[in-house]
């Protein structure tokens, strides 16, 4: 085949790869924006694995600050982390986006599935721009998370430590 007809094709195929809502109910099958780091079932969705024995807190976010940029991380149980990251004019004010429906690449938002091996966790986030991995590890019994982020697009890589904070201390009901 040639390359004016693959090129076209990849692209397509890229593009409907990714789908932009996850279901509300509980159910273990979602799609979600990524594919490559979790089973995929003959449906082609993505199927979620609970986050079990993790020691992640659900009632809160995990937070990271690079100066002026304010990161976000919310888990689910159900296997999946919706995260974002920007500015704010407001502590928390990001943090209210992230709910388990959200759609991903919408207002940089990411709804990604977690693979968990051992005590590490794995999530790869696709996005317009290209891929960033986060490895990472749960920390004090979920009182923080401190990943390895890995961005394929411009070759960086640091290391990200977020910090919990309850729904409560940001006014958030969840």
């Amino acid at each position: 085949m040639n390359t004016r007809v693959l090129l076209p094709l990849l692209i397509s195929l890229l593009a409907t790869a990714c789908v932009d809502k996850v279901p509300t109910d509980q159910g273990a099958t979602a799609p979600v924006d990524t594919v490559a780091t979790a089973a995929v079932d003959t449906a082609n969705m993505v199927v979620l694995v609970p986050l079990t024995n993790t020691k992640l807190r659900y009632n809160g976010v995990y937070h990271y600050a690079d100066g002026s940029l304010k990161y976000y991380m919310r888990f689910f149980e159900r296997g999946n982390a919706v995260f974002v990251g920007g500015m704010e004019d407001k502590p928390g004010q990001l943090a209210a986006l992230l709910t388990i429906d959200a759609p991903s690449g919408w207002n940089q938002i990411h709804n990604c599935p977690v693979v968990q091996r051992n005590d590490s966790l794995f999530i790869r986030s696709v996005g317009i721009k290209g891929v960033i991995n986060y490895l990472g590890e749960v920390r004090a019994d979920g009182d923080s998370v401190r990943f390895l982020k890995a961005s394929e697009i411009t070759g960086t890589r640091i290391i990200a430590p977020y910090r919990f904070i309850p729904d409560a201390e940001l006014g958030l009901a969840q």
